[in-house]
């Protein structure tokens, strides 16, 4: 009873620990970033609990195998294994049967080779039943094939039949039929062998790894897609931005190595039946022979008359039969350092617009088909911007025939009483453009400033013994705000006491005994003493750091600063006077002539964005300052009433200073009539 008792605890000791396995092996393979960590991470944490001391896992890819994580190996074994024939062979044989292959019987027990047999054959069964023909079975007769009779050495063709096998158990592992890896296993712990149900367990973890990879493939893919879309989005953007065709050229040219790699993109537009040279990526200007210095000019002739995609690399050119275009495109490739070259038609129903090319010094240039599709992409976008701009630059009136034609009927359909309305209304809208009753206001960004403020400094140098006050403290005239104790001018006070005590004995002893001198000469030393002392306990009376005007205290945290050392002039803290504040704010270079000090000033702020703040300008700053966009701000102050204490130092908002009123047309045309004054000599 006590044996089973302690089998059945065993017993469910190892089902536990393998449920942890579980879940650390899942935690493991999810924490992974790539393919070849998930690999990584999901072979440590399996081999480890489940005492192997060796094992690799081979990833699929395509036809083929490798190495993608190894786990007690040193690098020299690592880098064998990577190449290693008779290890790959054996993962082949392993996907073939679907089953753990076996090599070395001396690590799995004496069942375990009948049971897979027997899982082979009833595999190869099921598939004869359901008619899969011989296609179905021909992997598993060449697995059975590729395993000696002994079980110890697979035999091959070529140079893995002499090669010796790193590792003796494989492991397969599919998805939707598709093979995902293979797991390597070598010698276990304590020289255990593998049961059955331990190959079952692998096979049921490597399930789980071949989810989460596969999982992290599609993330990867999906997240490559999205790049290539969010490039593709970025680029329709620029070429979509504007009607110039010039700046349209450029742009496509300049972005499109967002969307496939290139060293040096091009666009050809086909003007009086040539294929004319219009824009070079990192270009802004062309020489009338730019096609002659990138020896394009024999290129575009050939694309003038085969309006095809093309792209074609210099080792394409030795092929036989040669591609078209063979003596063209190898004199090309000859006479510059560009080794591909891609050609995409920019065409719609109405004809052929012109080519753009692209051009690489790779000697292999593969593109991926979503780059493909993307390239087609924007071909057509390309198309369909050139094709805008070049109508907006053949009818350049259009934007204004079309609204006064339509304006004009409008009117003609009017009755009499209508007319006279609007000829009414459009008086009115006349006088309200023309009379200066339209405020004008200048200014931008703001921030709210003390308006009085002043730091409490140390007189002498000492420590801060105490402080008295708190940060935000409503402080008043004279009080007093922290001590400051300097220990050695105590001492010199002392000891000054003590000598002037001294001479005051030594002078009253000398009168006392007449000695005219020597009561003449500690006289003169008793006064020096005395004045020295009356300096230094002037500096003493320093020490206490006091408010210099009614105010609040603008630092927090101030009982920490007890035991800090002060140099003479740093600062304690800062009382700022709260209830009126300065706000500064921007003012244009073009407005700037119109502030004057006492305009009235609105302000806003984020804090309380419906409430305006009043008050007058007091300072209009005399030197600007250049924003991001090149465009020089002045400095205005206002002077700002806070009775209410909302105001803070440090909020930021938008301030207005009211310069005066002038004409709607004045304003509207501002930026017009600027223009044209600067550039009128």
């Amino acid at each position: 009873m006590r044996r089973e008792l302690q089998d059945a605890y065993e017993r469910l000791t190892e089902i536990t620990s393998r449920l942890l396995l579980v879940n650390e092996t899942a935690e493991a393979a999810l924490s992974g970033k790539d393919s070849r960590e998930i690999a990584s991470r999901f072979l440590a944490t399996a081999a480890r609990g489940m005492e192997v001391r060796r094992g690799a896992m081979f990833l699929a890819e395509g036809d083929g195998f490798s190495l993608g994580a190894a786990f007690g190996l040193g690098e020299a074994e690592q880098e064998a294994l990577a190449s290693s024939g008779a290890d790959l062979d054996a993962c082949h044989s392993a996907v073939a049967t679907r089953e753990p292959f076996v090599v070395d019987t001396g690590l799995v027990a004496p069942d375990v080779p009948a049971a897979i047999e027997a899982a082979v054959a009833a595999r190869e069964a099921a598939f004869e039943g359901d008619g899969s023909g011989e296609e179905d079975a021909e992997p598993g007769d060449e697995a059975a094939d590729a395993e000696h009779p002994d079980g110890e050495e697979v035999e091959d063709e070529g140079e893995s039949a002499d090669e010796a096998l790193a590792f003796g158990v494989f492991l397969p592992v599919h998805l939707e039929e598709q093979a995902v890896a293979v797991m390597a296993l070598g010698e276990r712990a304590g020289g255990a062998v593998y049961q059955n149900e331990d190959l079952d367990f692998f096979r049921y973890l490597l399930q789980q790894f071949a989810v989460t990879l596969n999982r992290s493939t599609l993330l990867e893919q999906n997240q490559q897609r999205l790049e290539e879309l969010d490039a593709l989005l970025k680029v329709s953007r620029e070429i979509t931005s504007t009607l110039d065709l010039d700046a349209v050229l450029r742009s496509v040219v300049n972005t499109v190595g967002a969307v496939v790699q290139n060293d040096r993109a091009e666009i050809a537009l086909v003007r009086g039946g040539k294929l004319v040279l219009r824009a070079v990526s990192g270009m802004t200007r062309l020489d009338p022979d730019q096609a002659e210095l990138f020896k394009i000019s024999a290129p575009l002739e050939y694309l003038r008359t085969h309006q095809h995609r093309l792209h074609l690399g210099a080792d394409d050119l030795l092929e036989d039969p040669p591609p078209a275009g063979h003596d063209v495109f190898s004199e090309y490739f000859s006479a510059q350092q560009m080794r591909c070259f891609m050609a995409l038609p920019l065409q719609d129903d109405q004809g052929l617009l012109g080519f753009l090319c692209l051009e690489s010094r790779r000697e292999s240039w593969d593109i991926h088909p979503a780059e493909g599709d993307a390239l087609s992409v924007l071909a057509a976008q390309t198309t369909v911007a050139i094709r805008n701009a070049t109508l907006y630059s053949e009818i350049p009136l259009r934007g204004v025939s079309l609204p006064v034609s339509r304006l004009n009927a409008r009117l003609g359909a009017l009755t009499p009483r209508g007319r006279l309305v609007a000829a009414l209304a459009c008086v009115a809208i006349g006088l309200a453009l023309l009379l200066p009753v339209t405020p004008e206001r200048a200014g931008g960004a703001a921030e709210v400033r003390p308006l009085l403020y002043q730091g409490v400094r140390a007189v002498t140098e000492g420590v801060v013994s105490h402080s008295f006050v708190h940060g935000g403290e409503v402080v008043s005239r004279g009080q007093r705000l922290a001590t400051v104790d300097d220990l050695d001018l105590a001492s010199r006070l002392a000891d000054l006491r003590a000598r002037t005590e001294m001479a005051r004995r030594d002078v009253a002893a000398a009168r006392l005994t007449g000695d005219a001198a020597g009561w003449r000469s500690n006289e003169i030393k008793l006064a020096g003493l005395e004045a020295t002392r009356a300096v230094e306990e002037k500096r003493a009376s320093g020490s206490e750091l006091s408010a210099p005007f009614a105010g609040q205290v603008l630092e927090l945290d101030l009982a920490q600063r007890e035991g800090q050392h002060l140099e003479s002039g740093d600062s304690f803290c800062t009382v700022a006077a709260l209830d009126t504040m300065a706000v500064d704010f921007e003012v244009g270079e073009e407005q700037i002539g119109r502030v004057r000090v006492g305009q009235p000033v609105a302000v806003k702020v984020m804090s309380f964005p419906t409430h305006a703040f009043h008050g007058p300008v007091i300072e209009v700053g005399w030197r600007g300052k250049a924003d991001v966009r090149g465009h020089t701000r002045f400095i205005v102050r206002a002077r700002i009433p806070n009775p209410e204490g909302r105001l803070r130092p440090g909020m930021t908002g938008v301030a207005k200073a009211s310069v005066g009123h002038r004409p709607a047309a004045a304003l509207l045309l501002a930026p017009v009539l600027r223009y044209i004054q600067l550039r009128w000599t």
